[in-house]
């Protein structure tokens, strides 16, 4: 929602589910989104802790609003067939013949795409239970907002090679079927490109919407709220302080609001822009890890398989220098400072995985850190 100028007391809230009245500073994405349900939807692509998931629960209910068909549900689930159960749960919510259908209907999980059984009719295929959701007026959209949709699809992909994908070329094809009446929105906090090389070519008939930091004025007055409502005693300045080290992300001024908050009940004074600093000097070297950074340490094995330890080498480079790097320069200091010897195109390819991922971000043809924070975190990590 867009900044009032007046304040207000918000609660802390990290890592749960923030009010949609407090979701700060998403007003465009929301707008993109909606506009895009014509013709087809949006994939969600943004690093994790960006307030995807935030933005799919603001989104979804302005779809309601709009007078679409909308669900929304989480595609992380220990089985395709308990994704499609939820599925069929949450339309059967909508008051359409798709809740008649959804409460007869038996899932079974079959080797290839999902099926589904109704006792004693005919097998029905998963498309149908999707098709029976469309709305009949034309002027309305059945919107599926589907959160963790690459982690079903890899893990689908990983049993049996193919069927994640087929599952991603199902809904295009459903899209495709029915422009203006079906649409999708998509997220995940891992791209499809870990899905399978071909993953990407699934998607392409729906445009990326990059989720990023929020604006300023907005991140410093969610961080003004916050502090309000936590009883921080703060000299003028500090929320803008917060804002600026958090780099603008919602779940980072959440933490710092928070650190700020404990750390003046524990030190009984007032927080300064001083003390910000040091509130992120803490976590970082902090053994129980509050910030949950590890997980961009400890998911390298599982990206990169294999190649885990050049990919650790080649973040220790990037991380130890301050301007950005080109390819070259990176072979040569990869060289020089580990014992991880790699060609140029391997580096290339290796690199633009890791822009994908949102390790780094590239300048021109040279790549850095994509966050402050994160190289700080790496940096700390690495010892």
């Amino acid at each position: 929602m867009s900044s009032p100028r007046e304040l207000r007391p918000m609660p802390l809230v990290i890592g749960g589910v923030v009010a949609l009245s407090d979701i700060v500073g998403r007003d465009r994405e929301v707008q993109e989104i909606l506009a895009a349900i014509p013709t087809g939807g949006v994939i969600l692509v943004g690093d994790r802790r960006h307030g995807k998931t935030s933005l799919t629960r603001l989104a979804h209910e302005a779809a309601r609003e709009a007078g679409h068909h909308a669900v929304q549900l989480s595609a992380e689930r220990d089985s395709y067939e308990n994704f499609v159960r939820a599925l069929a749960d949450e339309l059967g919510r909508l008051g359409s013949s798709a809740a008649r259908e959804a409460k007869r209907w038996k899932l079974t999980l079959s080797a290839g795409p999902m099926k589904a059984e109704r006792t004693p009719a005919p097998e029905q295929h998963l498309e149908g239970l999707i098709r029976s959701a469309i709305p009949r007026d034309k002027s309305k959209a059945l919107v599926l907002f589907i959160d963790e949709i690459t982690v079903l699809a890899r893990n689908l992909e990983r049993k049996e090679r193919g069927s994640g994908e087929a599952f991603l070329h199902l809904l295009r094809r459903l899209r495709q079927e029915h422009p203006g009446r079906l649409a999708t929105v998509l997220s995940g906090s891992i791209g499809f490109h870990h899905v399978s090389d071909e993953a990407l070519t699934t998607v392409n008939d729906i445009p990326k919407l990059l989720v990023g930091p929020i604006s300023e004025p907005d991140a410093a007055w969610l961080a003004e709220c916050l502090l309000l409502g936590g009883h921080v005693p703060a000299r003028e300045g500090t929320a803008a302080a917060i804002a600026t080290a958090a780099e603008r992300i919602p779940y980072y001024v959440q933490l710092l609001a928070k650190a700020a908050r404990d750390d003046a009940t524990a030190m009984r004074a007032q927080i300064t822009v001083h003390d910000i600093p040091h509130l992120i000097e803490d976590a970082l070297a902090n053994t129980s890890d509050p910030w949950n950074l590890r997980h961009y340490r400890d998911r390298i094995p599982e990206y990169y398989g294999t190649e885990a330890g050049l990919v650790r080498a080649l973040l220790d480079v990037y991380a130890s220098s301050v301007p950005a790097l080109d390819i070259d320069e990176a072979r040569r200091l990869l060289s020089s400072t580990s014992d991880h010897v790699a060609d140029r195109d391997t580096l290339v390819a290796l690199v633009e995985r890791l822009e994908q991922d949102h390790y780094l971000r590239r300048q021109g043809n040279a790549d850095r850190f994509a966050s402050e924070l994160l190289r700080r975190a790496w940096v700390a990590m690495r010892r």
